[in-house]
Parts: structure tokens; sequence; C-alpha cells
């Protein structure tokens, strides 16, 4: 039944929100992802394109070929050495044979045991090379992760599906050759410094 409102209708009716307009003025939720930005690198990819990596790699497949080369030669030598004690063997008496047979063995224990521990070397070095590589890698993921304000970073082998946008294994590699290149620079530099100029 219309008609004038009483006065308590006219009081509730002031008092209730105006629920449309706190709806048209509520701020509508931002999309999430765009807040959390993920990035991405390829470490092989990085690893086998800087001069960091390939310089690391140089440097062990030479230590590497210069150890098969000794042993290839200690190898020749030992077996020319053995086949001459095979010689002595009917010349010898028992005993002046079990005593040079137990040296050429002492010796060849002792060689491997060289042998083994120069290879053990190498894998150190790449090993300490690989952790250095880590370590100045990380230096520059935290670097452009700040950039971006990125939230989390992935290795690439870690995603199933993943956009190429977020991959940022160029720029990671373009930064590292430039640290490197200023690090020859500045090394080149304090072995052979420029001349003074003479004093006018």
């Amino acid at each position: 039944m219309s008609g004038p409102l009483s006065a308590q209708d006219a009081e509730n009716e002031a008092a209730a929100p105006d629920v449309t307009s706190e709806a048209e003025i509520a701020p509508q939720p931002q999309n999430t992802i765009a807040q959390i930005p993920l990035i991405a690198f390829d470490r092989e990819r990085i690893f086998e394109n800087t001069d960091i990596g390939r310089a690391l790699e140089a440097k062990v497949e030479a230590l590497l070929n210069d150890l098969v080369i000794e042993n290839d030669t200690i190898f020749a030598s030992l077996e020319a050495e053995e086949q001459e004690l095979t010689e002595l063997k009917n010349t010898l008496s028992k005993e002046d044979f079990a005593k040079k047979a137990e040296a050429f063995d002492e010796k060849v224990i002792a060689i491997r045991a060289e042998q083994k521990a120069k290879s053990e070397a190498i894998e150190q070095t790449r090993d300490q090379g690989l952790r250095a590589f880590e370590d100045t890698l990380n230096v520059v993921l935290k670097d452009i992760a700040q950039e971006v304000r990125a939230v989390a970073v992935f290795e690439r082998t870690q995603i199933y599906l993943m956009s190429g946008s977020i991959d940022i294994s160029l720029e990671v590699i373009k930064r590292l050759n430039a640290s490197s290149q200023q690090a020859a620079e500045a090394e080149a530099l304090a072995q052979d410094p420029q001349p003074a100029a003479e004093d006018q």
C-alpha cells in the first residue's frame, strides 16, 4: 500500500548504504600473474656460450690431452722395460729376477698412483671452475631478478611448459661475456701498464 513514509521508515532508508554506489567505486582485482613475474634460464646454454664456460672447458680438455699423451709415453716405456725384464729371466738367478720383478711391480704401482692423482687434480680444477661459474651466474641472475622484480627464478629443465619471453639466457650470456672482457682488459693493463707521460 503506497503512501507517505513513516518517520521510522525514513530513518531506516537514510541509514541504509548505497550498495550500487559502493560496488561501482570498489577497486577491481588486478591480474596477480603480472605482479609476480617469473624468469627462467638455460644453464647448459649459458655455460657453452660464455667466455668463462668455454675457457674452462678448453683448459680441462688441454690438461686431459696432456695427461693422455703422458700416459701413452709412460705405458710405452713400461712395456719396453717389461720386455727387457722378460728377456733377462733366463740369464738371471731366480733371486735376482724376483728382486727386479718386484721392483718393477712397485714402480708400476707408484706410477699408477701418481697418474691417478693427476687425473683427480684435473677433476678438481673443473669442479673449482664450475663453482666459480655458478657463483658468477648467481650474481647475474640475482641482478636481473631484482631489475624485473621477479619473485622466482627457474631453470628451464624444471619447467614443463613456458613462454620464451621469460627466458633470460641471452641476457645472462651478454652480461657474463661483458664482465669477462672487462676482467681480461683489466688484467692485461695490470701486466702491461702504459708508460707514464713525461713531465712537460
